[in-house]
């Protein structure tokens, strides 16, 4: 009876293994370059990051740099659009190789993706006019005579609520309203991750802006791979050191930013 039950999990092990598949079985790098073509998944309509201009043609940080990584793979690119909530079900779907789209590494998503070191960092810091005056750092602006914009939903609201108590914090719909209410007047300033909202004060060249130094916060994005795709996200990590080594990487930045970042990503050469 014994040896009867040994056989039959014996068997039910090995089928089971049979169906399940491995931890990865996206496309390696052996077989990207065998098909000519490399799928990245980045952000439909986020500029300077990556979206398409008047003539339908993808533009930005992200994709600069996704085609330096093509020409180092010796491949074809293709650009797949994916919105904030699909980049990762992207990767374990295998509709894109790997995903750019400042996705931030996170205890919780690398759990069931890989990450390759960062590509550039999302920083929370403050965002004045030169009418502001006597703030140095983020918390001086924690004064009654101030009022601060925040984007409805967003975390920073809650984060100066709780940091800055005594200023007032006005609530609108977008990263572009906030730029607006500060520019007419109606708020002395903002906190926020100023990658994605500083772009707007190009709109109001008639306003002497000012960015705080003092980060708050610095949160890293990578590019994530399938979890186990480890030939591939070698290869991108390596390809990346050589980029970010060589100041492509900041170059690439600054070209679309027209600053350095915050918070630089320094070149790593262990992997």
């Amino acid at each position: 009876m014994y040896k009867q039950l040994l056989n039959f999990f014996s068997v039910a092990i090995v089928s089971a293994l049979l169906v399940v598949p491995l931890a990865s079985d996206a496309r390696n790098l052996d077989e990207i370059i065998a098909s000519g073509n490399v799928k990245i998944g980045v952000h439909p309509n986020i500029p300077p990051l990556s979206y398409r201009d008047t003539n339908g043609e993808w533009q930005g940080f992200d994709i600069d740099l996704g085609n330096e990584l093509a020409k180092k793979i010796g491949v074809e690119v293709e650009f797949v659009p994916v919105e904030w909530k699909a980049r990762v079900p992207a990767l374990i779907s295998e509709q894109i190789d790997f995903s750019m789209a400042a996705l931030t590494r996170n205890s919780k998503r690398i759990k069931v993706i890989d990450f390759t070191f960062p590509i550039h960092t999302e920083n929370l810091a403050v965002l004045i006019t030169d009418k502001v005056t006597g703030v140095n750092s983020w918390k001086d602006m924690n004064r009654s005579d101030l009022t601060l914009v925040g984007c409805r939903g967003c975390f920073p609201v809650r984060w100066m609520k709780d940091n800055l108590p005594k200023a007032k914090v006005l609530v609108v719909d977008s990263g572009s309203d906030m730029v607006r209410t500060i520019a007419q007047g109606r708020a002395d300033g903002m906190v926020a991750n100023l990658e994605w909202h500083k772009r707007f004060t190009k709109n109001f060249s008639n306003v002497n802006w000012v960015i705080i130094d003092d980060v708050i916060k610095t949160s890293y994005c990578a590019m994530g791979v399938k979890k186990g795709n480890y030939s591939l996200r070698d290869f991108l990590n390596l390809a990346l050191y050589e980029l970010q080594s060589g100041d492509v990487h900041n170059e690439i930045w600054r070209k679309h930013w027209g600053r350095d970042p915050l918070v630089k990503v320094l070149p790593n050469p262990y992997f």
